[in-house]
């Protein structure tokens, strides 16, 4: 062949003298295609494990939901004074600080998925008791309830957060705090419409025979799930003393700021109606179109945790903004600026929560995790309690003010928070890589 001459290649049957055969494509390896349908499964299975625990959480919280509009006048219409309604109040809030706080050292010794049947089972009991209009009977269910919402607050997400850990990258943590917050605020909003009806049907302690089969679906949904344990082979003694060696200054600080906000949150709750009936000139209030406005705002704010909002506020401009909030009673007595506040800081609230659960899962131990929520709940509930107790002779600006000043300080106490922490503490799992911070 003279030296130039192009090599001819054989052409197929049918196929033109001009065309240039193609390469074949490689066709996707079997590792590509199996690595795909693991992520498919483990996308299906994160997908199940969060319906699971939202499912469970919020029937539980629509339970407590239920009887919150309604059981002031409930209490009046069995004709109690408000000295007795304060004491039966306060002494919810004693037991959260105090049985409450055994609760958590309990969740981490003996099971999570344990303490959450026995929430289940504990709120029934609260419900139940209410058939009796004695005020031992309804003390005890206060007593009973300060625990169960202890157990509501601690336990629940304590086994979200270590089997999470275990099962699914820490990515996806926010979120779904995110969607709890905003499922929680909806959850408000049905349970006070559904509240209203059942008052309407069967008086004011028809909410909480609803409640009932809401809790038993609760009971099944987490009967179906693994049991974690905190401290395996530990004793109650040994949880305690746990929590006392993993409390550092860092810690510390996030239960201060837990503390500092939700205190805040609760004195906010005592007082909003007042506020707007005196900016308001002594006018009746449609409290239930303001409260469900308050949870829209709150859902909102929940939104912020999700990846696709690009503006998530830090947690100390969240507190600042809450102060601002708080201030504007004292500031102006016109009820159309202070509804605009208060429905700021209900955006701020639904900010806060998904934000103050991550830093729970950065900061606080595995190992003692229940425990360690419960006992900052306790502070909390002594502030309500000095609240309800010695704040009634005070105006409700002046107590807004001290809330403001409180979420001030919480401002402040963020900023000296260190870094966030690997979930080193945490056992294992895919949320074990610093890169898959929670907060990523």
């Amino acid at each position: 062949m003279p030296q130039g001459a192009e090599t001819a290649v054989p052409r197929k049957r049918g196929q033109s003298p001009g065309h240039k055969s193609q390469a074949k494509q490689p066709e996707p390896s079997a590792s590509a295609s199996s690595a795909q349908v693991s992520k498919d499964r483990d996308d299906e299975a994160f997908i199940e494990f969060r319906r699971s625990y939202l499912t469970a959480f919020l029937c539980g919280a629509s339970s407590d939901w239920l009887k919150g509009p309604y059981i002031y006048r409930f209490y009046e219409s069995n004709g109690f004074q408000p000295e007795d309604i304060t004491l039966l109040f306060a002494a919810g809030y004693v037991s959260s600080a105090g049985f409450g706080l055994l609760a958590g050292l309990m969740s981490d010794a003996l099971g999570r998925k344990r303490m959450c049947l026995a929430f289940c089972a504990l709120y029934m009991v609260h419900c139940a008791l209410h058939v009796f209009t004695s005020f031992r009977a309804l003390l005890l269910a206060r007593v009973i309830s300060g625990v169960a919402t202890s157990l509501l607050f601690s336990a629940f997400e304590a086994w979200m957060v270590a089997e999470h850990s275990k099962r699914f990258a820490s990515r996806k943590l926010a979120e779904t705090f995110a969607m709890q917050t905003q499922g929680n605020a909806l959850a408000a909003v049905v349970a006070g419409m559904v509240a209203q009806a059942a008052v309407a049907v069967g008086g004011y302690g028809a909410p909480m025979v609803v409640a009932v089969p809401l809790l038993s679906y609760a009971a099944l949904e987490i009967s179906k799930w693994p049991e974690n344990v905190g401290c395996k082979r530990a004793g109650l003694v040994d949880v305690a003393f746990g929590v006392v060696a993993t409390m550092d200054l860092a810690v510390a600080r996030v239960g201060a700021l837990q503390c500092l906000f939700e205190g805040s949150m609760h004195i906010f709750v005592f007082l909003w109606t007042p506020c707007l009936q005196r900016a308001s000139g002594g006018q009746e209030i449609p409290n239930g179109i303001v409260f469900s406005l308050y949870m829209v705002c709150m859902m909102l704010g929940g939104r912020q945790a999700l990846p696709s909002c690009r503006w998530q506020p830090s947690l100390g401009v969240i507190f600042l903004l809450a102060a601002v909030c708080l201030l504007m009673p004292s500031l102006s007595h016109g009820l159309w600026w202070n509804l605009a506040a208060f429905c700021g800081f209900e955006w701020c609230v639904g900010c806060y929560f998904p934000q103050i659960a991550v830093l729970r899962s950065e900061f606080l131990s595995e190992q003692t995790r229940s425990a360690t929520m419960t006992l900052f709940r306790v502070p909390f509930n002594c502030i309500v309690v000095a609240m309800l107790i010695w704040g009634r002779s005070m105006p409700p600006e002046a107590m807004l003010r001290y809330a403001a000043a409180a979420l001030a300080v919480g401002a402040g106490a963020f900023c000296t928070l260190p870094q966030k922490r690997t979930d080193a503490k945490l056992e294992g799992g895919q949320g074990s890589s610093p890169s898959s911070g929670a907060g990523d």
